[in-house]
């Protein structure tokens, strides 16, 4: 009975995912042990749900507490310095997780305080998460790389936020679960996770470029008799896709609403990068300056040429196409969004877990490996993630790594 029970794919991958969580678990205490006062807590050593309740947590603990109208909240009109710059406010987060937590509150009779109610309903989120991640790998891998994805998943270094009060579980929850039904061409199932994810976490644009990728190749390969793409389909991923452009827009625009600031999204967002009354977007500013910073101006440029030759190519390798044209079109959509606004600083490595499918394409190219080369670079990666908990979770005056 127990050897039939281990056999089953979901017991094997919560055990695998359980052991990722005991590693964060371990890290986050090991991490507030070590911390001193900070803007959050006053005195140092702050209790494991007292650390994991900073950072971006905090917005997402206001937009909980105080909804709409309210400049802890979200204000109906954009706080200001002196000079008319933007200052960092809530319109940067999105309600989707805050929301939900509040539902939950609501089930409990607000029993359960935010600080304890948000990061575990996070972590019971990831465990759903794995769950889905690996049905999601399934239909392109065998069950034995589906469950080293998800391992290597588990112990990416930003992970720990998976059970933190970040909207992180949440998001790749409903991007996950999309993604599954997409594949299928099953679009009315996917639809009402991509709505969801609308309001959950942004990049939602990225995912309209890459159903209008679907169209264009299925209508080429049909073309070319290759594949079938029937009128029906075709007018229900035409519509997908549309849909999924207004929902890439739904944030912004109700920030519009309630603001009456047509960029009051945007100008929010670059309050994180700069202090400027004039704020604008620039697309791939923020990778120019990075390039600039490697390289001097006049190689920022070929900085970012090369990085989207780089992604191109990764892309495109065998490892990747194993896993079908929708999830390399949904990755490769992904990063040219991060590309056009992103500004890569330290929370790129918690960014890039929407990219998941590229671990599922190392996960088919290491498949492979010794048992010994594998548990070698699990154990890295553990190493690594400590690394990045130390350097961007705990906080150090002044610290410019947010995680």
């Amino acid at each position: 009975m127990a050897n039939s029970l281990t056999r089953r794919w979901w017991v094997q991958v919560s055990a695998i995912w359980a052991l990722s969580r005991i590693v964060s678990t371990i890290g986050f205490a090991w991490m507030a042990y070590q911390q001193g006062p900070t803007p959050w807590q006053n005195t140092g050593h702050p209790a494991y749900f007292d650390f994991l309740d900073t950072w971006d947590a905090e917005w997402y603990r206001r937009i909980f507490q105080h909804g709409i109208g309210h400049d802890p909240g979200y204000p109906l009109q954009l706080p200001t310095y002196p000079d008319g710059s933007v200052r960092q406010n809530a319109w940067a987060f999105m309600p989707g997780f805050p929301l939900l937590v509040r539902l939950f509150t609501m089930l409990t009779g607000g029993a359960i305080e935010w600080k304890f109610l948000a990061p575990n309903l996070s972590l019971i989120l990831s465990f759903v998460l794995a769950l889905v991640l690996y049905k999601l790998f399934r239909l392109k891998l065998n069950h034995e790389t589906s469950l080293w994805a998800v391992t290597l998943f588990g112990f990416w270094c930003a992970s720990p936020v998976l059970q933190s009060a970040y909207a992180e579980s949440l998001g790749l929850l409903l991007l996950a679960a999309g993604l599954y039904f997409l594949i299928q061409h099953r679009y009315l199932a996917a639809l009402p996770w991509l709505v969801g994810l609308s309001v959950t976490r942004p990049g939602m644009i990225s995912f309209a470029l890459m159903l209008a990728g679907m169209w264009v190749l299925r209508w080429l390969k049909a073309r070319r008799g290759t594949d079938t793409f029937p009128s029906s389909e075709r007018w229900k991923l035409a519509i997908l896709t549309g849909f999924g452009g207004l929902l890439g827009l739904a944030w912004p625009i109700i920030a519009w609403a309630f603001t009456h600031r047509p960029d009051a999204y945007t100008v929010t967002e670059l309050a994180w990068r700069v202090v400027s009354p004039h704020a604008q977007l620039v697309l791939f500013e923020g990778w120019l300056r990075l390039g600039a910073s490697i390289a001097g101006d006049f190689w920022a440029p070929m900085f970012v040429i090369l990085c989207l030759l780089a992604s191109a190519w990764i892309l495109t390798r065998p490892s990747m196409r194993v896993l079908g044209s929708e999830l390399q079109l949904w990755t490769g959509a992904y990063l040219l969004y991060l590309f056009l606004v992103f500004n890569p600083q330290s929370s790129t490595w918690r960014i890039l877990m929407m990219a998941f499918p590229l671990i599922g394409g190392f996960a088919y190219f290491s498949r492979n490996w010794t048992r010994f080369a594998k548990v070698t670079l699990v154990l890295a990666l553990i190493v690594v993630q400590f690394w990045w908990l130390y350097v961007c979770w705990l906080f150090a005056s002044p610290d410019f790594t947010p995680p």
